[in-house]
């Protein structure tokens, strides 16, 4: 409906308290939080308690009329909050923002009759809590997400998407191992790798083995930690991989932080090359990652190990592997510390791997990669969701202080007669309260300047619309 504006009022009309002798609130009150951080400011609560609270000097206390609704008010006010009315207004300190109570005393406030306030704020209630139900429903898809693509691996790692029998054997890695470590080292003595920590024994589908992440990485590249306190305050040219750029379980797109040629030099070892597997290890052990093909030469930092997977065993599969549940545990099993947690190199060695032939190592990646599209699809519709959810929140506040939210009625007391039984009470109010105190007043706002089009302060021509 479109609604004609003949009058308005502002909050000094509206009954300011500001005695600071009384620091007490009580059941009805409304608190507008006026001086905080600038995030906080303009914030609005609505007091509901049997019993006088007291509150701080960073907040103003409203004690409105009775012909002016405290949950309307409040509304109102968290409203104009909301649409960035008193950003306008702010007065901005160090690591501080205020809105002075001349600016405040101004705002403009729509009222329409009681029985309207009392008709709007329930069809926001009615509005909002439906949106909240949805909210929450939303939060805890979000939250499933990352649940999902656990399970997603776990049951991948477990064979539960091969159940047709493959006749392929797997390559004999610990040969393999060997034989690598003889064509670089010739005749030097080799050292067998660890055997796997089966105290707690995976699933092994049949076919599959289980062998430690020792007897499948590298010998000549060994599972290592990287560059201890990598970290330069100038001079960097070597990107290095820490904690922080593991988050998403990836490394693409990622911009690391660079250390110094002196650094890199000293734990060459450690340098990452296409197709290895990164693995936090110190603070998080729930982050691992692939290296692509841009970060080829870098290195790695002291809380992250490098793991180079033998030909056989592919790296993606690897990936998969260690973030399924069972890996997940053996991890934290072995998490060693107090404030920080991490895991040694020698118990991410031992660590069991349940290996399935190549070809389902491909198949189990290739079905992987399809139902992660799907969450991944989802996740981002959630995400639309949770926007759209916030936009409509807004668009039912300025419905309501527009006049469209709810339909006027013929039996309503006009809103002229409102505002001046308002001032009427507010008037007689204060000539009682100046015999207690005299109270310092702030010249009422221009209201017909003051009020947006947007704003109503009277409601006196129905025409009906879409409901919302």
């Amino acid at each position: 409906m479109n609604v004609t504006r003949a009058g308005g009022l502002d909050l000094t009309d509206v009954r300011y308290i500001s005695d600071d002798t009384d620091r007490r609130v009580v059941d009805g009150d409304v608190l507008f939080n006026n001086t905080n951080s600038p995030v906080l400011v303009g914030k609005t609560a609505l007091v509901k308690s049997k019993i006088p609270l007291a509150f701080s000097n960073h907040m103003t206390r409203l004690r409105p009329s009775p012909a002016v609704s405290s949950e309307f008010l409040a509304i109102q006010l968290h409203w104009l909050w909301r649409v960035g009315y008193f950003r306008s207004v702010l007065k901005n300190h160090v690591n501080q923002a205020s809105v002075p109570a001349k600016q405040l005393l101004q705002t403009p406030i729509v009222v329409p009759p009681i029985e309207e306030q009392q008709r709007i704020v329930e069809a926001i209630d009615a509005q909002l809590s439906r949106l909240g139900a949805a909210d929450e429903a939303l939060a805890h898809a979000k939250l499933m997400a990352p649940l999902q693509i656990r399970s997603l691996y776990t049951a991948a790692t477990e064979g539960k998407f091969t159940a047709r029998v493959i006749a392929e054997s797997l390559p004999d890695f610990r040969k393999r191992r060997e034989e690598i470590w003889k064509s670089v080292n010739g005749n030097k003595k080799y050292k067998i790798p660890v055997v796997a920590d089966i105290s707690v024994s995976p699933v092994v589908p049949g076919g599959w083995e289980v062998l430690s992440l020792e007897e499948l990485s590298d010998p000549i590249r060994i599972i290592r930690y990287g560059i201890l306190m990598p970290r330069v305050k100038f001079g960097g040219t070597v990107p290095y991989v820490e904690v922080k750029d593991l988050l998403g379980c990836s490394l693409q797109g990622k911009e690391l932080h660079l250390t110094s040629e002196e650094l890199d030099e000293k734990f060459a070892g450690a340098r990452i090359r296409a197709g290895d597997v990164v693995l936090a290890v110190r603070g998080s052990y729930d982050r691992s990652a692939v290296v692509p093909d841009s970060l080829s030469s870098a290195n790695v930092s002291r809380d992250v190990a490098r793991i180079a997977p033998l030909p056989g065993l592919e790296d993606e599969y690897l990936q998969i592997y260690l973030q399924s549940r069972f890996a997940q545990q053996y991890l934290k099993r072995h998490a060693r510390g107090v404030a920080v947690k991490g895991v040694n190199i020698a118990a991410i060695r031992a660590m069991p791997v349940v290996v399935p032939p190549l070809t389902v190592q491909r198949e189990i990646i290739e079905c992987v990669q399809q139902r992660q599209t799907a969450i991944d699809a989802a996740g981002e519709a959630v995400a639309r969701s949770i926007r759209r959810s916030a936009t409509l929140r807004q668009a039912v506040l300025s419905r309501a202080f527009n006049g469209r939210l709810v339909s006027q009625r013929s039996g309503d007391e006009h809103a002229s007669l409102v505002i001046e039984r308002i001032r009427t009470e507010v008037e007689a109010s204060r000539g009682a309260e100046k015999v207690a105190r005299r109270r310092r007043r702030v010249k009422p706002a221009d209201v017909s300047q003051a009020v947006p089009s947007t704003f109503s302060a009277s409601y006196e021509t129905v025409q009906q619309e879409s409901k919302l």
